[in-house]
């Protein structure tokens, strides 16, 4: 009786776990990290990257049509020789949706990069424009501020709190990019973000915002950890080729 009920258990489990892998997100999941400049200076003095491009695209599949699911966080993980001098820039003052384009206009005031989002639900699909700004710094790192807005067919306008701390192993940094639930839920409809761009270009007292001070193995790593609403998440990495 015990090996009937324990078998039953086991078969259980089984089931379900296939019931899981099933369930799962079958969107497509990418990620590339550009930089326009990839030799590299050295720990004294890191060479400018010029521009910093991430871009993220989440691709429907067959089963989970775009409106099904959304990214809920993101963590987007930089190569070890890569470094960032948030430190050295004007942090942006305020978070404040309704004020932050204003307050935090241009490098002087904590301006870092623009980019664009595209988000598809109900099937429709509206652009988004993206700016990002240096935030202050939080506890053993920094925040960083992405301003999104869209007017058709839905008013989108909500600040991503993001967050730049420091990585281990091969990665040295890493962005922590959870979406606010009026980002996954413009209005109250599930919305995909199909694509998330953003470019970072920048250069304070000297110092460019992003620098490259080595390259190892021939190549910068980049890695990106998506999680959806359904629970599962996907890891994807990137790579570009870097000389010293």
């Amino acid at each position: 009786m015990r090996k009937l009920l324990l078998g039953g258990v086991v078969a259980l489990c089984a089931a379900l776990g296939v019931a899981s892998v099933a369930s799962a997100v079958d969107a497509t999941q990418t990620l590339a990290v550009k930089l326009d400049h990839t030799k590299a200076g050295t720990k004294e003095k890191p060479k400018s990257v010029g521009k910093l491009k991430v871009t993220t695209a989440t691709a429907p599949g067959p089963v989970n049509a775009a409106g099904t699911f959304t990214v809920t966080n993101a963590v987007i993980f930089f190569d070890k020789n890569l470094v960032f001098n948030s430190g050295v820039f004007k942090a942006c003052s305020t978070s404040d949706l309704a004020t932050i384009d204003t307050k935090c206009k241009g490098v002087a005031k904590g301006q870092v990069g623009t980019g664009s989002a595209t988000g598809s639900a109900l099937g429709q699909t509206e652009p988004l424009a993206v700016k990002a700004f240096n935030g202050p710094k939080s506890g053993a790192g920094y925040k960083f501020y992405l301003h999104v807005t869209g007017s058709t067919p839905l008013a989108i306008d909500t600040v991503i709190v993001a967050k730049l701390a420091k990585a281990t192993g091969k990665y040295g940094w890493k962005l922590t990019v959870p979406i606010p639930e009026e980002l996954q839920r413009p209005s109250g409809v599930l919305a995909t973000l199909t694509s998330f761009i953003t470019t970072v270009s920048a250069s304070s007292k000297g110092k460019p915002y992003i620098g490259i001070k080595g390259c190892s193995g021939g190549k910068l790593n980049s890695k990106g950890t998506f999680s959806y609403t359904d629970g599962t998440s996907k890891t994807v990495t990137s790579t570009q080729k870097c000389s010293k």
